[in-house]
């Protein structure tokens, strides 16, 4: 038990490089699959919801840009931060298995309740949802596991971060506000561009 919280902890001590490349693309194909069966869309890193896009290329150019935006910056950022060698697949591999509680985090907002706030269209919708208590309830449940997801997500970029480029203090934060606060602005910008 010991050994599976620690690799939960920080899992980028025993799996890195072309590994943690391999699984992590795995997770992104699993992520995107669930988001398109479940009509979930990643409007960003911190971002999630409904799209008015429902083409399955959407969802793979969502999920593409959610995990290549952070990691470019990140690799971008660790090139001046880093005074050690940074590989390009480490940082890749890294973010991508950094990822994966974003499997979890699909799979919690396809599910019915939430499936049905990401469909509301009008003021009436939400009046007709909102008188149901018991709906209510599983939607703030859901929401908040979605919550913690998204944080364990933060969290293992954060660790990945500071494997893969081997930083510290400072110059960790510095890459991390980069990459994840950068990354989600950029990809904000660039998913919006397929809703037109």
């Amino acid at each position: 038990m010991e050994k599976i919280l620690k690799f939960v902890k920080n899992p980028f001590y025993r799996v890195a490089g072309y590994a943690a490349l391999v699984w992590g693309v795995a997770g992104i194909v699993v992520s995107t699959a669930i988001a398109y069966c479940g009509g979930v869309h990643f409007h960003g890193l911190l971002h999630y919801g409904g799209a008015p896009n429902g083409s399955w290329w959407c969802f793979v150019v969502e999920h593409l840009a959610v995990w290549l935006v952070p990691a470019v910056l990140i690799y971008l950022a660790s090139l001046f931060a880093s005074r050690s060698h940074v590989r390009p697949v480490d940082v890749l591999g890294t973010v991508a298995f950094a990822q994966l509680p974003f499997v979890l985090l699909s799979l919690f907002m396809a599910l019915p309740p939430m499936s049905g706030i990401m469909s509301i269209q009008s003021l009436q919708d939400v009046e007709q949802l909102l008188s149901d208590t018991s709906w209510i309830l599983t939607v703030v449940w859901i929401g908040a596991v979605g919550l913690l997801m998204a944080i364990w997500v933060l969290y293992w970029i954060f660790r990945a971060i500071s494997v893969a480029c081997n930083l510290k203090g400072r110059n960790l934060w510095i890459v991390f506000i980069i990459g994840v606060f950068g990354g989600d602005l950029l990809c904000r910008y660039l998913i919006g561009l397929c809703y037109y």
